[in-house]
């Protein structure tokens, strides 16, 4: 009984969220960015406490210019992120976050040239849980099929928003810019 109830939950939420997009879309706001928030999970560690990981995913699509010398690029896709809430039972610290985030499935495009440049950036950061943190992180880049001795650096910054009761991960905006 409960896990119709889990699924019928998840399947309103999911289906309010898709209302209101499209209410949001319909109603003449400006274009956002598209976050998309998968299901969360939590799991618990059996030790002499309960410590327990909350992980939620979310992909966010991501955009920017990185201005420079040999061109600028103007970088877009979507960022992959997961939010591992991690509690501290023994010694009452407040919970961190396990933060993960993907660049791997953003391309950049030279401004003058056309050329393509890519990123294979991946990181994890360690942070305490709050309910709204800015995200701030550089990343190398390279023309498709370049030597990563010719590399650039850009900046990534992600705007993330946490319910800090269920320890979830309930939404993210991110952009790119120059360092």
């Amino acid at each position: 009984m409960k896990t119709r109830r889990l699924l019928f939950t998840l399947g309103v939420r999911s289906l309010g969220g898709a209302v209101l997009a499209s209410v949001a879309a319909l109603s003449g706001f400006p274009a956002m960015a598209q976050t998309t928030i998968t299901a969360s999970t939590t799991s618990f560690t059996s030790t002499s406490s309960s410590t327990s990981t909350t992980t939620t995913g979310a992909l966010v699509s991501i955009k920017g210019t990185v201005t420079g010398s040999p061109e600028s690029v103007s970088f877009s896709g979507q960022a992959k992120l997961s939010a591992s809430v991690v509690t501290d039972p023994d010694f009452g610290n407040s919970p961190n976050v396990v933060l993960s985030i993907d660049l791997s499935n953003v391309t950049g495009v030279g401004s003058s040239t056309g050329k393509k440049y890519v990123t294979s950036s991946q990181e994890v950061l360690s942070r305490r849980l709050i309910a709204a943190d800015k995200v701030q992180l550089t990343f190398p880049f390279v023309q498709s099929g370049g030597s990563p001795t010719t590399s650039r650096v850009g900046a990534a910054s992600f705007n993330l928003s946490y319910n800090v009761n269920s320890l979830k991960l309930t939404g993210a905006t991110g952009q790119i810019a120059s360092p």
